[in-house]
């Protein structure tokens, strides 16, 4: 299997609101990547930045994606207005939900694991 074809078949585990805390409280670290199946044109870059992320770092933090169509009041409960949405958190506690496709879920990932900032008002500033 070629690289590219190898890379389209691997994904992000897929998670439900039934799954949501569970999942959470699987790992100290967790990024869902919230979307919905008519947004084609973000989705594919934030997925390949996940699994970027997922590769990296799946040992230390787990990774998933959630419809927000399809899980409609939890979106809701946790403020996901928009997406594509990355939440990033820790110890089952929203650190921050970013809107934007294709951010450097990684890079975020570590900061976070380091105590440092991700994000606009993401808990983890100094004051």
């Amino acid at each position: 299997m070629t690289g590219a074809a190898h890379e389209s078949s691997r994904h992000v585990r897929i998670i439900t609101a039934a799954e949501y805390e569970s999942f959470l409280a699987e790992r100290c670290f967790a990024a869902i990547h919230f979307d919905a199946e008519w947004d084609v044109g973000h989705r594919p870059p934030t997925r390949l930045k996940m699994l970027e992320a997922e590769h990296a770092l799946g040992h230390l933090a787990n990774f998933a994606e959630m419809d927000v169509d399809k899980n409609g009041a939890l979106a809701k409960s946790i403020r996901i207005m928009n997406v594509p949405v990355v939440a990033y958190y820790r110890d089952a506690t929203l650190v921050a939900a970013l809107i934007g496709a294709g951010q450097d879920v990684r890079t975020r990932m570590e900061r976070l694991m380091r105590g440092e900032s991700i994000g606009y008002d993401d808990g983890t500033s100094r004051r």
